[in-house]
């Protein structure tokens, strides 16, 4: 009963995240002020993606941690495989998605100019899919999924590595090089420009990972705290507005305190919430959320641009092929965030039911 508990409210505190997520990647100015920077608190521009990643650590086991070969065959053959399915398919699509208006070969997309490929470029293209480097625009927010792979299988053979040399201690020397990694990465992305994409990251979520599986496996941290539930909130804003956004995905950050200790704290306010939504109609269908936020996170930047489209054909929106909706109209936010969350949960489980439903006809036969 306490594990069902205990992964409902994690579950919530992950839909949480992915609406945050959601919401980052509409572009708005309204309500944001230097005192308040409704981006950075609200649409989780402080906080979503390393929140993600400190609950990914919630339930690693030591054991198999220890046991890097069977550790990393797992992660690839579940994980690294469930990117593959997104990834692969929108790279083949490409040409298609310029045909269809979802990109524009006048704009650019993550700083490269978009344009057609040809068979050698879809080659390249699915080659770097498979070696952890894809770039596919309208799946862009995978990138966190390649980085959580490499950070576990990273995480698994240090964990292996300081156990063979340090034995008993092999957990405090662990903690050490881990801090040493994000140390030399924080430092060469934030003070001498020298950032390796899905690398340099790479180094300091495995950071993340130890401080979630820390909070939540040693220290056996509940959640349920008002008191610290306050300081966190307080802690939190005061970070928010002096150091702005945190961008994991280039690896952007004042310095490790604005990244870990400002993720912490907020980590701690939507589990305190959480907790308080268990057993509640809004529990259930963030926790939902959740769930399905791996599906969330690989589509809806495709689910935007269908609203987009839509929008064009009404004149609601000027720019269809923007990668990031821009519009300061609340209800349009509204809209793409509801529908960008949902959407691909509602697709998520129609998958599975389908699934499902053909492995039953085939038992019959």
């Amino acid at each position: 009963m306490l594990m069902k508990q205990r992964t409902q409210y994690v579950d919530i505190a992950k839909g949480f995240s992915i609406i945050a997520v959601v919401l980052w990647h509409i572009n708005f100015t309204i309500g944001n002020f230097s005192l308040f920077p409704i981006k950075t608190i609200v649409a989780g521009g402080g906080w979503h993606v390393p929140c993600f990643f400190l609950i990914s650590g919630f339930f690693l086991k030591e054991e198999k941690l220890l046991t890097p070969l069977s550790f990393i065959r797992s992660k690839l053959s579940t994980l690294y495989l469930k990117i593959l399915y997104f990834y692969i398919p929108a790279t083949l699509l490409h040409n298609a998605f310029i045909h269809w208006g979802f990109y524009s070969i006048q704009e650019t997309y993550g700083g490269k100019q978009m344009f057609f490929y040809t068979k050698i470029d879809f080659l390249k293209k699915l080659l770097a899919a498979i070696l952890f480097a894809g770039r596919e625009p309208i799946v862009g927010p995978l990138w966190f999924a390649y980085v959580l792979c490499l950070a576990l299988i990273g995480y698994s053979i240090i964990s292996f590595i300081c156990q063979k040399i340090w034995k008993k201690n092999y957990t405090k020397a662990r903690a050490i090089l881990l801090i040493f990694l994000a140390c030399i990465s924080a430092i060469a992305s934030n003070k001498l420009n020298l950032t390796l994409n899905r690398f340099s990251n790479t180094l300091v979520v495995m950071g993340l990972l130890a401080i979630g599986q820390h909070t939540f496996q040693f220290h056996r941290e509940k959640f349920n705290s008002p008191i610290l539930f306050i300081c966190a909130i307080l802690l939190f804003l005061q970070n928010a507005i002096l150091n702005g956004d945190i961008a994991l995905n280039n690896n952007s950050y004042n310095d490790l305190f604005h990244l870990f200790l400002g993720s912490l704290c907020m980590l701690h306010v939507i589990c305190f919430i959480s907790i308080k939504l268990e057993k509640t109609l809004v529990g259930k269908i963030v926790s939902t959320i959740g769930e399905k936020s791996f599906e969330v996170m690989a589509l809806h930047i495709f689910i935007f641009h269908l609203i987009s489209l839509i929008a064009f054909k009404f004149n609601l929106i000027t720019n269809p092929t923007s990668l990031n909706p821009s519009t300061n109209n609340f209800a349009i936010i509204l809209c793409y965030c509801l529908i960008g969350t949902i959407a691909p949960v509602i697709l998520a489980l129609g998958w599975e039911r389908l699934l499902s439903g053909i492995k039953k006809c085939a038992s019959r036969k």
